[in-house]
């Protein structure tokens, strides 16, 4: 029976047994393939990842240039269905032999079906989820999830400074043997999973959080890096009630005393009955709002964010922050987007872990 690869991976020196616990955590949250969790979390890349579970495998593995500048003919031998619905690519047409690049070589069903839907043999090879949900959306038209694209750049972000988080380089001998090297500046996955990419540090912390507060300091944390000044609310019942802030007039604590009805501001009831995020000069204002506005010090005409936070199809909190340190809101809207769904997810599983917890 072929290791596992996260067994693979922490054998090798690749990734520590606290990093795999960390990547299995993500895993069960936010769903996805092992190797794309890594490659989120900032563990490895993809093109070690290749190496890696070729080796797991005792496959050939696919390299991006396998996937650059596919022939159309050969496209057109896998139908977009069967791409969209296994995140497969073919690779080459030799007599009647298809090269196809899989995520899961060991998945026979799989073979069974691209085999019957184009009546010839299947010759698997190994590639990252990433790297085929790329090419998917290169050659067939199918549209990636945000976290594709986010991992992707992550991944490219990874080999520009160095192979692994560990500074280890994975690389395979001809016979197949996996060799580990050292190299390259050390430096931790952390600090490697926050250069230029701010979400994959949210994420890490998300998989770490264990009650509200922690999610909370994840929100203002990452908001922050792109706003001067930001609060977030938590709805009570009919009341929004202060939790974080960052850059504002009041301090934490008087900001957690601070509260008022939900339908008394027109923003926040805008919030509350749309969910959805609103960006711009905020117009026709309650007086409440005017008096949020001064109490924490945010300038009335200046563009804003008032962006909800829903769980389970409830509002959770909103974020309220102005004076954007990094340009157009819409060139973050990817990311802020991919953020509200992880915040979600994250408030589902500490609940879960409350009722869990909960003898009474």
């Amino acid at each position: 029976m072929p290791i596992k690869l996260g067994e693979l991976l922490v054998k090798n020196g690749v990734i520590t047994r606290h990093q795999l616990q960390e990547a299995l955590h993500a895993q069960t949250i936010f769903g996805g393939r092992l190797g794309t969790n890594l490659v989120e979390l900032g563990y490895v890349n993809e093109a070690d990842l290749s190496k890696l579970l070729s080796a797991q495998l005792n496959v050939p593995y696919a390299t991006f240039e396998d996937l650059e500048d596919l022939d159309r003919e050969l496209l057109k031998l896998v139908p977009t269905a069967v791409v969209r619905k296994h995140k497969v690519i073919p690779l080459s047409l030799e007599g009647r032999t298809l090269r196809l690049a899989m995520p899961d070589p060991t998945r026979f069903p799989v073979i069974d079906e691209v085999c019957f839907a184009t009546g010839l043999r299947i010759e698997p090879v190994v590639a990252p989820e990433v790297m085929l949900v790329a090419a998917a959306e290169k050659y067939y038209d199918v549209p990636r999830d945000v976290r594709y694209i986010r991992a992707a750049g992550m991944a490219q972000n990874l080999s520009d400074t160095s192979t692994t988080a560990s500074s280890m380089r994975a690389r395979l001998h001809d016979e197949g043997e996996l060799v580990i090297e050292s190299g390259g500046e050390d430096r931790s996955n952390e600090e490697r999973a926050v250069d230029g990419f701010p979400i994959h540090q949210a994420v890490i912390e998300l998989v770490r959080a264990r009650k509200t507060s922690d999610i909370l300091d994840v929100i203002r944390t990452f908001v922050s890096e792109d706003f001067q000044r930001m609060a977030v609310f938590v709805f009570r019942g009919d009341l929004a009630v202060g939790a974080t802030l960052q850059g504002c007039k009041l301090t934490r604590e008087e900001f957690q005393e601070f509260n008022f009805p939900i339908e008394s501001s027109a923003l926040m009831s805008k919030a509350y009955s749309t969910k959805e995020s609103f960006f711009g000069v905020p117009e026709g204002i309650s007086g409440v709002d005017d008096w949020v506005f001064a109490e924490l010090g945010l300038p009335r005409q200046r563009p804003t964010l008032l962006m909800p936070i829903l769980s389970k199809g409830e509002i959770r909190c909103a974020v309220l922050a102005c004076e954007n340190k990094k340009g157009e809101i819409l060139d973050m809207q990817d990311s802020y987007n991919l953020l509200g769904t992880k915040l979600g997810l994250a408030f589902e599983l500490v609940d879960l872990s409350d009722r869990i917890l909960d003898l009474s």
